[in-house]
């Protein structure tokens, strides 16, 4: 694929209207103690911009496809291509580099100095943060695939199999779909979950002994999404059929607030000191959620199948989320279609401003 025909196509003008909505949001009174929530009653409330999307021919499936640093943006596709585009509005977000794997990527997040990249065929790339990017190697770590990647400070973790993985300062969450499925930290080679396999609950790690600390209960049958960000730990549901968003307290694993909206994935971020949580869905829909005296409460949200005009019901579904803080910037991967829709012109990745 050429630069050209993959690059960034900017949506002028095109807003959300900002609103109040309560409704499918509930909030256990008798929860442990969280954090001090912000009033909802603000000079101030977040609206969303969709700002420019990329028609990057590949898919973006799993929650962990996209990630970003302070200079590039990596789109790991299931077809088995790493897009690397440069994170410059003035440019236009160009791509300016592809490099294919050869088989399906599960997987992308990196250090100060590396890139690590998971692939179903049971290996773990690591590549140069260099101009041009380049592998330095590839480690053989599973025989049943790799589905998720994390690096936090000198340590990166790998989960095997289809289990869902995340890392926080303190600690490790691990949700495993199949007897087989574990963590593994890379250079020890130490593994983790393996003893303790759980179907129906998250396992929470101490990040530096792998010592168990305790267990999350998975609120939905199936394969189980994990995200965490500050006080909070969040699971969702990837596909159509997730029932919303469970949300526990990082410190006490005590259940906080549901809220009944179907979400793929979600991010934690923060904006003029307000917490914000952003969540993406398979109707390929992006909401915004602002902490509040009642949890999180939805304020804002963006169809991206009405603003771009593909209103298949498989033509935009937001798998994977990605938000730093480093700008106002959320990066937003989608499935690609299926094999009737999909083609050259349908959007695959997002670029969205809190404003």
């Amino acid at each position: 694929m050429t630069a050209a025909n993959a690059r960034f196509f900017f949506l002028s003008g095109l807003m959300t209207i900002a609103f109040g909505a309560s409704a499918g949001s509930s909030w256990r009174s008798d929860a442990a103690p969280s954090p001090p929530p912000v009033s909802t009653t603000l000079s101030w409330r977040p609206q969303v911009k969709a700002i420019a999307l990329a028609k990057l021919q590949g898919s973006f499936v799993s929650s962990q496809s996209i990630y970003a640093d302070a200079e590039r943006i990596y789109a790991a596709s299931y077809q088995g291509d790493l897009f690397i585009l440069d994170r410059d509005r003035e440019k236009g977000f160009p791509l300016i580099q592809t490099i294919n794997f050869g088989a399906p990527l599960s997987a992308v997040h990196g250090d100060e100095n590396h890139l690590y990249v998971t692939g179903r065929d049971g290996n773990l790339y690591v590549l140069s943060k260099t101009s041009p990017v380049r592998i330095v190697k590839s480690l053989s770590l599973s025989n049943y695939g790799l589905a998720a990647v994390h690096a936090y400070g000198k340590k990166v973790y790998v989960a095997k199999g289809q289990a869902s993985l995340t890392a926080s300062e303190r600690h490790i969450y691990l949700s495993s779909l199949n007897s087989g499925d574990s963590g593994l930290e890379v250079f020890s080679r130490r593994t983790y979950g393996d003893e303790n396999f759980d179907p129906g609950r998250t396992l929470v790690f101490d990040r530096h002994s792998l010592r168990l600390m305790g267990t999350i209960p998975n609120n939905q049958s199936g394969a189980v999404q994990v995200s965490t960000w500050q006080d909070f730990v969040y699971l969702t549901m990837p596909g159509c059929c997730g029932t919303g968003i469970d949300i526990y307290n990082a410190a006490t694993l005590e259940r906080v607030q549901f809220i009944q909206r179907s979400t793929n994935s979600v991010v934690g971020t923060e904006k003029n000191g307000v917490p914000l949580l952003v969540g993406g869905s398979e109707a390929g829909a992006v909401d915004w959620y602002v902490l509040g005296s009642k949890g999180y409460q939805l304020v804002s949200t963006i169809d991206l199948r009405t603003l771009t005009g593909f209103t298949g019901p498989e033509d935009v579904e937001i798998r994977s989320l990605w938000m730093d803080g480093l700008d106002n910037l959320v990066f937003a991967g989608s499935s690609w279609g299926n094999d009737q829709s999909r083609s050259p012109e349908l959007p695959s990745l997002f670029i969205l401003e809190i404003l």
